[in-house]
């Protein structure tokens, strides 16, 4: 596959998994201390922003690189490289225009936003703020699209380090500067969404330097078939791309119907003070980001996948398609399951390691990730699940299925958060329940329109005895280590030893197969170290 036998499956997995790594240790550094300096309202109004740049940026972007990548991957196993070429030009102006339009709405309309998500207008600064990402993030879509296409996951994993080490200094910076001198959280939440903006524009610049230099190297077949005319580009791009930006709108969606449904019932189903249930929204926010910590692993395989599946497919390669979409499920089920079973077992001492100078914040949150850590295997499965029914382009089905997973969440939301026994954590739940809904449905329609891939229910059997291994020994681990050192230190050589007792246990159990290991990076090595056979 021209490009792509340069980076396979796994190489290209391996090099965003360690960028989104990178990534998640750099937002670590961001979120820790700005979680303790701004406190629970002060994140409040931090995610509250967040809420809404998802939706817009859904709208303008999430059907960008997926469209593209798909489109450019089929293209180049044709051996058609200025159609590819075109196929980026076309969308890369499309989704400037869309991102400019989102950046606008979201500065017009920041204050009717803000009184909407949490009947008060002191949101508006955090949301203004994060408006032009809409336009970053468009721009840098639709090239990270174009490079993922060609099997090529360097630029994206670059662009991605970069615009997380911008975030960190500008963001906490201007943060601390903001809150210092006006003492209003809600303006010290705005100083830390800007050094995000500015982290993204870096990002895009990078990405496309690197585009220029790639495209002054490309040489084209001198009789290659002519290319598609802009208005058959435009009807793919929306034909495909349509119906991913209304899925992921749904999940989207859920975050801001479940963020102002929540606030609605918690002021006045349970009678609560702004402040109060903006003090839980904030709790809410963390659980929700250290929920996503597995997604630095998660994503890649989905972000792999799409494209590999979609060249394979262009093949008609029906072995390379179900043996693509096998592996890219045990990949899924082998981090997804001891990462909601750890998140489960040391959400207490997660939380207080995290929320250090914030007892209270960090009581709040830990029962919310408790409740929101099952829901790790299920969200998992579903960003792989996506990418694979996308890939053979039944682009329809995630769309009905999440938008079945979404009324669910908001009827679950709706109910249990006015129940005052139950409150905020009615939001958590809902979470567990909408995931289950959406992967039921999608390993169903998987395994219609992807025949020959294994059961998910026997690919996880082997994987979830390894973290019932890990949990079994990690966590008398954590309890004997703390009668003798900090909480702090305990915790993380806990987690240390889960991650190596997990390793020994898939090989034992058989979870982790020879084959899989080495097509990695030194795999090799590592067989060779593990003594599989």
């Amino acid at each position: 596959m021209a490009e792509q036998k340069g980076q396979s499956f796994l190489k290209g997995t391996v090099i965003l998994t360690a960028a989104t790594f990178v990534v998640k240790f750099i937002n670590i550094f961001f979120s820790i201390p700005l979680a303790n300096f701004l406190g629970g309202e002060g994140m409040g109004h931090f995610y509250t922003a967040y809420d809404i740049f998802i939706f817009f940026s859904v709208l303008a972007t999430s059907g960008t690189p997926v469209a593209i990548s798909r489109m450019v991957s089929m293209a180049y196993a044709q051996g058609r490289k200025r159609e590819a070429d075109k196929i980026f030009r076309v969308s890369f102006l499309l989704f400037s225009v869309i991102g400019m339009a989102g950046c606008l709405v979201m500065v017009v309309f920041a204050r009717q936003f803000s009184i909407l998500m949490t009947q008060g207008d002191r949101s508006m600064y955090a949301i203004a703020a994060l408006a032009p990402m809409v336009l970053f993030m468009s721009l840098s879509s639709c090239l990270r699209g174009y490079f993922q296409g060609r099997s090529n996951m360097t630029p994206t994993a670059v662009s991605q380090v970069l615009e997380s080490v911008v975030k960190l200094f500008v963001g906490i910076a201007l943060a601390l500067y903001l809150l210092k001198t006006t003492g209003l959280p809600e303006l010290g939440a705005a100083g830390a969404i800007i050094g995000v903006s500015v982290g993204s524009l870096f990002a895009v610049l990078y990405i496309l330097v690197y585009y220029f230099k790639k495209r002054a190297q490309t040489r084209y077949m001198v009789r290659e078939v002519p290319v598609s005319s802009t208005k058959s580009i435009l009807r793919d791009i929306v034909v495909f791309a349509v119906p991913v930006i209304v899925g992921s709108t749904f999940l989207s969606l859920l975050d801001l119907v479940d963020s102002s449904v929540m606030m609605y019932r918690l002021q006045g189903a349970v009678g609560l003070d702004e402040g109060t249930a903006m003090a839980m929204k904030g709790w809410l926010g963390n659980a929700r980001k250290y929920f996503d910590l597995p997604n630095a692993v998660i994503v890649p395989i989905s972000t792999a996948v799409l494209p590999l599946l979609a060249g394979v497919i262009a093949k008609n390669d029906r072995r390379g398609t179900r043996e693509t979409s096998t592996l890219a499920l045990r990949m899924t089920l082998m981090v997804a399951i001891p990462a909601a079973v750890g998140l489960c077992v040391f959400a207490e001492p997660i939380c207080d390691l995290l929320l250090y100078s914030q007892p209270e914040d960090a009581a709040g949150t830990a029962p919310l990730l408790i409740l929101m850590a099952p829901a790790v295997i299920t969200a998992s499965l579903l960003y792989t699940t996506n990418s694979m029914i996308q890939a053979v382009g039944k682009v329809h089905i995630p769309v009905i299925n999440m938008a079945v997973g979404t009324v669910v969440r908001i009827i679950v939301v709706y109910v249990l958060c006015g129940i005052p026994e139950i409150n905020v954590n009615g939001a958590a739940f809902s979470t567990f329940v909408s995931y289950l809904v959406m992967i039921v449905l999608n390993v169903i329609a998987m395994h219609r329109v992807l025949p020959g891939v294994p059961s998910v229910i026997g690919m996880a059997v082997r994987p979830l005895l390894a973290s019932l291994i890990m949990a079994g020994v990690s966590y008398p681990v954590y309890a004997l280590l703390s009668m003798f050192v900090s909480g702090k230190i305990a915790v993380v050589a806990a987690i240390a030893a889960a991650v190596f007792v997990y390793v020994l246990a898939a090989v034992f159990t058989k979870a982790i197969t020879r084959d899989e290991v080495v097509h990695m990076p030194k795999g090799e090595r590592i067989a060779a170290l593990l003594r599989l056979k």
